[in-house]
């Protein structure tokens, strides 16, 4: 097997544009290279992830659906 030349690329998928900002900002900082979409275009079809796979091939998936927040009084 020939060494890999390029980055590994990691697939960020999420429904809010910041937290898909702070995901590729700090994956990129550490040599990764990224590919994101947001889930809403994923659901209406505006985004195909079958072909965004194959056609990427991603090292590593982040799926995030939903980060809850609680807060100590």
């Amino acid at each position: 097997m020939a060494p890999r030349t390029s980055p590994a690329l990691a697939a960020i998928f999420n429904s809010r544009d910041e937290v898909i900002e702070a995901i590729r900002s700090a994956l990129e900082n550490d040599g990764f290279a990224t590919g994101t979409a947001r889930l809403a275009e994923i659901r209406n079809g505006a985004r195909d992830l079958v072909a965004f796979v194959e056609v990427h091939c991603p090292d590593v998936t982040i799926y995030i659906r939903k980060i809850e927040q609680t807060f100590s009084p």
